[in-house]
């Protein structure tokens, strides 16, 4: 029940190796957590290129061409090493409406993993050149 002086002195410095244990898990827990903040941050900055791209390639007075370079502005907005594999800008047929869908594909690095995946993102909008 009760401890003795011997009893409470040993337990000098098992903070410290507590924290020692602990540690590592903690820092690896924050990377993770920034790595997965920064692809969400990626794929929403692909998202919305694609929307822009589609938006654009489908006013009436646009061309794929207006759709392509609206979408690589935005992805110029992030930063020159931001760079798609592919842009694909094509007019599907659907239920007597035209669609202009944007697909943006790019390659993404995670370091701690030490992994490359392929995200994509994409939009499509009425063609309203075909109205």
């Amino acid at each position: 029940m009760f401890r003795n002086r011997s009893e409470i002195e040993s337990d000098k410095g098992s903070g410290i190796v507590g924290f020692v244990l602990v540690a590592p898990l903690v820092v690896a827990i924050f990377i993770g957590i920034g790595q997965i903040s920064m692809l969400v941050a990626d794929k929403t900055v692909l998202n919305s290129a694609a929307v822009i791209g589609a938006r654009t390639a489908s006013a009436a007075d646009a061309s794929n061409a207006d759709g392509r370079i609206a979408a690589l502005d935005v992805l110029e907005s992030r930063g020159s090493r931001f760079k798609p594999e592919s842009i694909v800008i094509t007019q599907i047929r659907n239920q007597g409406l035209t669609y202009v869908s944007v697909s943006i594909t790019r390659k993404i690095e995670i370091p701690f993993l030490g992994r490359e995946i392929f995200m994509t993102g994409r939009a499509r909008a009425i063609d309203e050149a075909l109205l």
